[in-house]
């Protein structure tokens, strides 16, 4: 995650203070929020997973096309069933809050057990946009993540 403590000294040496706990506070419920979604993730429940993004999201997986909108998300979680999460985390690196957008900057590591295939496991790194919703939650708009190739 980003330090705090940066942003509330460049702030307070700007006289805005104030303006350093509503950010960390933001940070930290966008921390939270992408926590509540890993645990989602791991149940491989499409309503569960589609619930974290905005109704106009984007999901950027390596390989394919875009998949737009929360019900194409759901559509898509939909198409795998029968596989198994043993571990999926995400790590953040950063996050930078501007207004009611939010940027969450970190690594994932995923291993999945797909019907019939070996098992499988993924790692790399991830970026999510988050839109604070008029009810105070954030939602994922945007979800890129990129893979890495596997250490020889």
């Amino acid at each position: 995650m980003s330090k705090p403590w940066h942003r509330c000294i460049l702030l307070a040496s700007l006289g805005l203070a104030g303006g350093c706990v509503a950010a960390s506070d933001e940070s930290d419920a966008v921390a939270r929020a992408m926590q509540r979604y890993q645990v989602a993730a791991r149940t491989v429940n499409p309503d569960s997973i589609a619930a974290f993004y905005t109704p106009t999201a984007v999901l950027f997986e390596p390989g394919i096309h875009p998949i737009r909108t929360r019900d194409s998300i759901r559509a898509f979680i939909a198409s795998f069933p029968g596989v198994r999460v043993d571990v999926a985390t995400a790590t953040p690196d950063t996050i930078e809050v501007f207004g009611g957008t939010a940027f969450l900057w970190g690594s994932y590591f995923e291993r999945l057990a797909f019907p019939g295939q070996p098992l499988s496991e993924q790692h790399g790194e991830f970026v999510t946009q988050w839109v604070r919703q008029p009810d105070g939650t954030w939602l994922i708009q945007r979800f890129y993540r990129i893979p890495l190739p596997s250490p020889r």
